[in-house]
């Protein structure tokens, strides 16, 4: 930071000489030259278009400003209109003589140059730091203090650990950012920068309504913080000039991992951010619950999600009753002409998956070793013939990519040669180098989904590690769902010998169906 001092002068012409009246001093403490959107350099400038001033005396030209286009507009413009002299003691400047003017613009520039370095430098030793994960902030995430012993790394504060653990708990239970805020508001905990001041034994001095939103509530969830990773460096300045905050790229993150104790586990974390990608938005019945299976049902025929549903019947004796079912959303919305009802019930639907759940967990828990086998074989089975066109895609694409290097040097020999002029040169290495990004990228992702396939086992181990923890599950909820299954094709109802029939398929996390 900079200490500006300006002294304003008044020139008062009596008898023949100049006496110099001192109008005022106008001070810029600790506010960067690089902008002119300065307090007491506002206020100097309004008294000189008032006419108080016509004479303007700087100690140096970088105690004026440090920005080379603002100075010499207003050095050149402004101040020549509105009457004012100007002078800069150290740098010999006095705008009265018209010899100094190179010496004036050369300066501002080496001004401007030296602001531009000092922000390089302090950027380069932010990130610097940043990249030993020692945290920049002013404040520590709300769940966290700063250590007294090293204000660089935080330590947990229990009381607002606690509420964030109940947001996850929330979260993983599927509600959303609106709800959670609602039932913590509900609940009288008070939000992260009202809870900072509270514990400073202060009143917030900003306004706001002191309640949770979802936006706090959808950065909290989002944030690495909480499983004890430092990520910094997501917000910076426009330039050097322009001091606006903007978000960065996630590219240029700076992202250290483990350097603080967490306060979520990788599992609860992993679950939330997979409920992020639903993209559901699940209803509530009657009882203001959350629908038990919303965002998890899709028609097996038609692809669209199943829509939830309240029914109430009135039972002879007055009492009234309520029967939560699914259909269809096609149907639902369109009709028989898009898709029949494929309406089930919920308690039916419980008893489906519950069974199904404990059954898988029964195996995995008495024979664990062989149905990791069984399953890696088959999901392997599944995936064989997609690898093997991917690797034969694969093949073709790095064949294009060798043959476009040879067009490249080709081109290049053709227009030393002279044998193509040089626009057609040009136009055909933009060309080459347009489909060479584009086949590089597709390469990578090609290549990566084989590093997927044969991750098989991996997730088949996983899956089965979780699975066998639910061998005695006594009633399904909806973290248990989100945690185990990745969704639920329900099949149209049918008559079988009599019989009503219907096929459901339950797609389960890391490895899918199984059936």
């Amino acid at each position: 930071m900079y200490i500006y001092s300006i002294p304003i002068l008044s020139e008062i012409v009596s008898a023949g000489f100049s006496l110099w009246k001192i109008v005022s001093t106008y001070v810029d403490d600790g506010v960067s030259g690089t902008t002119f959107d300065r307090p007491g350099l506002n206020e100097m400038i309004s008294d000189a278009r008032k006419g108080k001033i016509n004479l303007i005396v700087v100690k140096d030209l970088s105690r004026f400003g440090r920005d080379y286009i603002e100075t010499g507009k207003y050095i050149d413009v402004i101040f020549p209109s509105l009457g004012c002299r100007f002078i800069a003691l150290n740098d010999g400047v006095d705008t009265i003589h018209k010899d100094n003017e190179m010496i004036m613009i050369f300066k501002n520039v080496m001004n401007d140059f030296y602001a531009r370095d000092t922000s390089s430098k302090i950027k380069s030793v932010r990130q610097s730091t940043c990249k030993t994960g020692k945290y920049i902030g002013c404040y520590a995430p709300y769940g966290y203090l700063k250590d007294p012993q090293d204000t660089h790394r935080f330590i947990i504060d229990e009381p607002a650990a606690a509420v964030v653990r109940k947001i996850f708990s929330f979260r993983c239970k599927g509600l959303g950012f609106r709800k959670i805020a609602q039932t913590l508001n509900e609940a009288g905990i008070l939000p992260p920068r009202e809870y900072y001041y509270q514990a400073l034994g202060k009143a917030n001095p900003h306004r706001q309504n002191k309640m949770w939103n979802d936006v706090t509530i959808r950065k909290l969830l989002r944030n690495e913080v909480y499983i004890g990773h430092m990520v910094q460096n997501k917000r910076g300045h426009v330039s050097y000039k322009n001091h606006k905050q903007v978000d960065k790229p996630k590219e240029e993150w700076i992202k250290v991992e483990n350097t603080h104790p967490p306060i979520i586990d990788m599992e609860t974390w992993e679950l939330a951010q997979e409920i992020d990608k639903m993209h559901s938005h699940p209803r509530y019945n009657s009882l203001n619950e959350i629908s038990l299976f919303g965002g998890l049902l899709y028609c097996m025929d038609c692809g669209f999600a199943l829509r939830h549903n309240t029914e109430r019947h009135k039972r002879k004796n007055g009492s009234v009753a309520f029967y939560e079912s699914y259909m269809c959303g096609n149907y639902s919305r369109s009709g028989h002409t898009a898709c029949s009802t494929h309406r089930i019930y919920l308690k039916p639907l419980v008893e489906v998956v519950l069974d199904d759940i404990r059954t898988k967990a029964e195996i995995a828990d008495c024979s664990e070793t062989e149905m990791v086998r069984r399953m890696t074989e088959y999901r392997q089975s599944q995936s064989a013939e997609e690898t093997a066109a991917t690797k034969k895609t694969i093949k073709a694409v790095r064949k294009r990519l060798a043959e476009l290097e040879r067009l490249v040097q080709s081109t290049y020999e053709d227009k030393v040669k002279g044998v193509i002029p040089e626009v057609v040169c040009i136009e055909l290495l933009n060309k080459y180098q347009t489909e060479r990004t584009e086949k590089a990228a597709q390469l990578e992702e090609l290549e990566r989904r084989i590093e997927d396939s044969q991750m098989v086992q991996n997730d088949v181990q996983e899956w089965v590690s979780l699975i066998r923890q639910y061998r005695n599950l006594e009633s399904l909820d909806r973290e248990t769902l989100l945690r185990l299954i990745d969704k639920i094709e329900i099949g149209e109802q049918r008559i079988v010998d009599g019989l009503k029939e219907r096929e459901i398929r339950i797609y389960y996390k890391f490895v899918g169906y199984i059936g």
